[in-house]
């Protein structure tokens, strides 16, 4: 019985250990995973701090730029006045629209819907301290995965009070 005794002992303690060990990597994953979707957050969150800079910059100043697009999510130009990321993520953000950034043009703000996270750079037009607006445009697809988006001056219109500046982008 001494030695059937030992052998129960040594398969009690290495299931202990085993389920020890499965529990571990269960509550790990789930921390790996949330530490990937807050830098994959943060990278979005740059990408367009730095794309709203070069929008600015091309308005004010004139001629092109290019920004590269390193995000696996697609980029959507809504309207004429937003552009768009989403993408998913199960970092806890609240379900209502959160300001990240506001400019004087411009603010970055940011919705979870479900576990789909919609990141927007959004130009206002209704300033009544400003006398111009942002107007965006593309030739191409509205809805793309780019490698390089392109940023170019267009004309100019007016619009009752308000001028409105082209901002041209292409999605390559």
């Amino acid at each position: 019985m001494k030695g059937a005794s030992e052998v129960i002992v040594f398969v009690l303690l290495f299931l202990i250990g085993v389920s020890l060990f499965l529990s571990s990597v269960v509550w790990s994953q789930s921390l790996f995973e949330r530490n990937s979707d807050m830098a994959k957050l943060n990278s979005v969150e740059a990408f367009m701090n730095q794309l709203d800079s070069k929008i600015q910059n091309v308005m004010k100043f004139g001629g092109k730029d290019s920004i590269d697009y390193g995000i696996n999510a697609p980029i959507e130009l809504v309207g004429t006045n937003i552009i768009e990321i989403r993408t998913t993520m199960t970092v806890d953000i609240p379900n209502e629209w959160i300001n990240i950034t506001v400019g004087e043009n411009s603010e970055i703000r940011e919705i979870k819907e479900g576990t789909i996270l919609r990141l927007q750079l959004f130009y206002s037009d209704d300033n009544p301290e400003r006398s111009y607006a942002i107007h965006l445009e593309t030739d191409r697809p509205r809805v793309a995965t780019p490698q390089k988006i392109y940023i170019e001056r267009g004309n100019s219109f007016k619009s009752g009070e308000i001028t409105y500046n082209s901002i041209k982008l292409t999605f390559q």
